[in-house]
């Protein structure tokens, strides 16, 4: 397995370096990335999590109903990308597809903590 992946790695190193036109990358696992990966990469950007404003808009976009106050108790005590709090809000339209019942601010609160969950990264590169 190490042996194919390291070929595999080779393989993308090397067409990298040949790569004549513009290539866009994306990695929430940025700390991971091996360094042979990185000084391939001539522009880095980094872009933060939203703020607790930022959240509190993106959860009362996405879902309908909520009001402003359980929007910005979710914002601050849940620190979620909007690409995690999208996640939360197509698990409760499921939950409404499924079962025809709404959402509560504590469903909300279990769906939100079990979002998140500490994993284990293996190095990406070398």
């Amino acid at each position: 397995m190490d042996q194919t992946e390291n070929a595999i790695q080779n393989i993308i190193l090397e067409q990298m370096e040949k790569q004549k036109g513009i290539l866009i990358a994306t990695t929430n696992l940025e700390s991971s990335l091996d360094p042979a990966f990185e000084r391939r990469f001539l522009f880095k950007i980094k872009f933060e999590r939203p703020g607790v404003e930022a959240k509190k808009h993106i959860w009362m976009d996405k879902l309908h109903g909520l009001n402003e106050d359980d929007a910005v108790f979710l914002a601050e005590n849940y620190n979620l990308s909007g690409g995690e709090i999208d996640n939360v809000v197509r698990k409760v339209t499921m939950n409404r597809v499924l079962t025809g019942e709404g959402y509560s601010l504590d469903y909300l609160k279990e769906l939100c903590s079990q979002e998140k969950f500490t994993k284990q990264h293996r190095v990406i590169g070398f």
